[in-house]
């Protein structure tokens, strides 16, 4: 590969600015593209030597178009490095490398995420991006408090265990969807029952609740007041709900075509924002409520823009066009910090990165081949290479408190991992394909390259094919077929219980067809019990079985870097949400 065609494409639009060859316009279109504003653009150049010139006009909608459907597929056989995007602990504590922040409120909180949405309908969103947008235009049934992640009232004020398998639950009085129907108990087990359901319409919903607490029914008490019966002890339902959305029946019953796909283009919900707008690959904007049962928000607006390359999310930081900018790399952290309007948040948060195997396809149906990808990964490289030293090797897909303390990572053993593929019969001529996204994780692309790069090195021919988000998220996931190897990050729940989940048959997102009767039969024995030692013990048990059997190679729990505004008073959570009445004094 040239150095030309390994240039990003700010990279090639800068080089084409400076070399003088193609005019303004079509330049100033193709920063369009990339989420790159007039004046942003102009930093760039300038930053880089060159002149942005008078006639640049003062503004410019900042979006993100570019190649969305543009994949490639490369045979990794030089050097690379790589980084990720990973996860937090209940336990963790954000630090922020530029100080806390100010106390002013803005009238409008312009949010640069690296993608964009696929869907805004709760039951088929698939990634935090999504959640966080619906984060501000729904009320979850609980929520987690933004430093502790302690579970706290959200829309249910009250709950409560009637008996092991009877839960009942307070709706707070006086709210309402955006549409004016009111928020009650009708409600509540409308959006339980659409939520048990295997598909909504045609389209297979990515968290099925009875997978998770063994859902039954839902009874009304009154107005206010619902039970949830489930078939067996869910000691993990009330982390369910803070990341479970309740919905307006009047709006989501009709589960015709048009009607799903209206509704995930234009929410409905009884947040503290009304859905206002979307316009594809640009932005995403919503307005405050002001009959919001908490209160009209004082932030007016939060304007959700999709921009793919880091670069341009920087300048618009440092240049005033946003206030929170996500997936900042280590190298960018001096920088943003001394600017006048940037600094950093930075929290360990829970999100594990791996890559996940089809435990179905030969011959990764060898524990000992899927054994020899991990003990073939030099994370403390790849960590100095692209993230400054930050992070450490996963041993499990658990955060702690819940992680089996007794497993450590798997080692950096070329050696190692030869002599298992060499035992499992596996030869040179070998060629398998893996998958890895572009524009979602902390350097994805470089890290998937990287692992790419280490397989080979054990005499492994890897086949990398990368594709930008809205592919990866929109198509080859909903599609089920992944290849062999792919690279995908999962936030966390913190329940320890549900990150296990990941990896058992019934997850909607575990591509891996991993078959494990051990595990299996210990999973449903930990549904269904209650006593917090015994949980843990199971835990333990079931970690183990993964660690040893390998249906993922887990790469690292994140570490994230958030840009955010000096004057604003914000800092990042280790669940990766991001929301608006977080700013302090926002409500």
């Amino acid at each position: 590969m040239s150095d030309k065609q390994e240039r990003t494409p700010v990279q090639h639009l800068l080089s084409d600015a400076l070399s003088g060859t193609v005019d303004r316009r079509t330049l100033l279109r193709r920063a369009a593209a990339l989420g790159i504003s007039a004046p942003m653009f102009g930093a760039l150049l300038a930053a880089c030597g060159g002149d942005s010139g008078s006639d640049t006009p003062a503004a410019a909608t900042t979006g993100s178009g570019g190649d969305s459907g543009s994949s490639s597929t490369t045979t990794t056989g030089g050097s690379s490095s790589t980084a990720t995007t990973g996860g937090a602990t209940p336990e963790a504590t954000s630090a922020s490398s530029g100080g806390a922040g100010g106390t002013e409120v803005p009238e409008k909180l312009v949010v640069m995420q690296g993608v964009d949405a696929n869907t805004l309908d709760p039951l088929l969103r698939n990634s935090t991006p999504e959640f966080n947008i619906n984060l501000h235009v729904f009320d979850m049934f609980l929520k987690r408090d933004p430093k502790t992640l302690e579970i706290k009232p959200g829309i249910v004020e009250k709950w409560q265990n009637i008996d092991d398998n009877t839960w009942e639950f307070t709706l707070v009085k006086g709210a309402k969807f955006h549409n004016g129907d009111p928020v009650d108990s009708d409600a509540a087990i409308f959006s339980f029952d659409r939520a048990n359901k295997k598909t909504v319409g045609d389209k297979p919903i990515v968290n099925n609740i009875d997978t998770q607490i063994h859902y039954d029914s839902g009874e009304k008490v009154d107005d206010l007041t619902f039970r949830i019966k489930t078939t067996e002890p869910a000691a993990i339902f009330p982390d369910l709900l803070t990341t479970f959305e309740i919905v307006p029946p009047s709006v989501y019953k009709d589960e015709s075509p048009d009607t799903i796909a209206a509704n995930g283009k234009k929410p409905i919900g009884s947040g503290p924002y009304t859905f206002t707008e979307w316009v594809k690959d640009d932005h995403i904007t919503l307005d405050a409520n002001p009959d919001y049962w908490q209160g009209a928000p004082k932030i007016k607006q939060v304007i959700f823009r999709p921009v793919p390359e880091l670069s341009a999310r920087t300048v618009a930081l440092q240049n005033g066009e946003a206030n929170i900018i996500v997936n900042v790399t280590p190298d960018l952290v001096d920088q943003i910090d001394k600017s006048d309007k940037g600094r950093v948040s930075k929290v360990t948060g829970g999100r594990i990165i791996f890559v996940g195997i089809r435990c179905d396809k030969p011959p990764f149906t060898d524990k000992r081949v899927r054994q020899a990808l991990n003990y073939s990964v030099d994370f403390d490289s790849i960590s100095k290479a692209l993230l400054a030293g930050n992070g450490e090797r996963a041993a499990t897909i658990v955060n702690p408190p819940h992680q089996n303390k007794a497993l450590k990572p798997y080692p950096y053993d070329p050696e190692k991992a030869k002599a298992l593929l060499k035992e499992a019969g596996v030869d040179s001529s070998l060629e398998i394909t893996m998958d890895g996204p572009s524009g979602r994780y902390l350097k994805d692309a470089e890290m998937s390259q990287a692992l790419a790069q280490g397989w080979q090195d054990i005499g492994l021919k890897v086949n990398l094919k990368v594709l930008e988000w809205s592919l990866y998220a929109g198509t080859l996931i909903p599609s089920g077929d992944l290849d062999p190897l792919f690279f995908l990050g999962l936030g966390s729940p913190f329940s320890g219980q549900q990150e296990i989940f990941y990896v058992h048959p019934d997850y909607s997102l575990n591509f891996t067809r991993w078959q494990n009767d051990d595990f299996v039969a210990k999973y449903a024995k930990l549904g269904g019990t209650i006593d917090p030692e015994q949980r843990q013990q199971l835990m333990d048990e079931l970690q183990q079985i993964i660690y040893d059997d390998c249906p993922w190679v887990p790469i690292w729990h994140q570490v994230d870097f958030y840009g955010a505004t000096k004057d604003m008073g914000w800092e990042a959570r280790a669940d990766e949400n991001i929301f608006a009445l977080d700013v302090a004094g926002a409500i």
